[in-house]
């Protein structure tokens, strides 16, 4: 498979042709090597997968050759996003660019907090981002291509090819990481401010999650349902349920219907 594209864009770009975690592939070569040999937007990619997680060490499964995994290392403070706010931005802004690049397909998808591409009821890319040690982060992301309705790991799932979309995987790739560096630079360039960068204004506009009533289902045991009123300058979900108004920064949310 090539992706020409989608190398011109990276620092650094390997592609695997299996792996068991894009993002596990790149903190491994990040632990040995350090930054001067993984600079930011250094880029790992595979179409085969064999031990992807999602949030809550969740397991993403697709057939060989279906899917796209690719996990895009960043030094945070190392390019001037020192806010403690910052990182909690970071999912958001990998889940704006696929759907930025996904749009350029001609498929409307849309993001839902936290960390899911969606097309309508349909999760299209899940977005997962860890802190991998000495001040890196690896954004991973896993997106379905040419999955068909039978081959769908769940029914709440859609590919490119379900949405009537024969995608070439470098474009898809290249798209993400081209839309990535520009809504990175301008975090960057701003310290890591949302507001300032214009990051907070696009992901609000991009999240369908926002003015939906919603089922959070928090830590723990508990839930919260009411509606998801706005984000936070933290990047949190702004939830307004009967009595409290609550800033969620973790939780499974399901979009409600009545």
């Amino acid at each position: 498979m090539d992706f020409a594209r989608s190398a011109e864009v990276a620092s650094r770009f390997v592609h695997l042709a299996t792996a068991g975690s894009t993002n596990d592939e790149i903190a491994e070569r990040v632990r040995r090597g350090g930054r001067s040999e993984w600079p930011e937007f250094s880029t790992v990619v595979t179409d085969s997968q064999t031990s992807g997680r999602g949030r809550l060490g969740r397991s993403w499964v697709a057939p060989p050759g279906t899917m796209l995994a690719t996990s895009v290392l960043l030094w945070p403070g190392r390019s001037g996003i020192d806010r403690p706010d910052a990182l909690g931005w970071l999912p958001l802004m990998a889940g704006l660019a696929m759907v930025r690049s996904v749009r350029g397909l001609g498929v409307e998808a849309d993001l839902k907090w936290p960390n899911d591409v969606m097309v309508r009821d349909g999760k299209l890319c899940g977005i997962l981002s860890e802190y991998v040690g000495d001040g890196a982060v690896v954004l991973g992301a896993g997106i379905n291509l040419t999955l068909t309705t039978e081959q769908l790991p769940v029914r709440t799932a859609t590919s490119l090819a379900i949405e009537g979309v024969q995608a070439d995987p470098d474009g898809v790739l290249a798209g993400y990481l081209v839309e990535l560096r520009s809504l990175y630079g301008a975090f960057a360039n701003s310290g890591g401010d949302s507001e300032a960068s214009g990051l907070f204004a696009e992901v609000s506009v991009a999240c369908s999650t926002i003015g939906k009533t919603v089922r959070v289902e928090l830590p723990g045991t508990e839930s919260l349902v009411g509606v998801a009123e706005s984000l936070d300058g933290d990047g949190r979900l702004v939830v307004d349920s009967p009595g409290r108004r609550t800033a969620v920064s973790a939780g499974d949310v399901t979009h409600l219907r009545y």
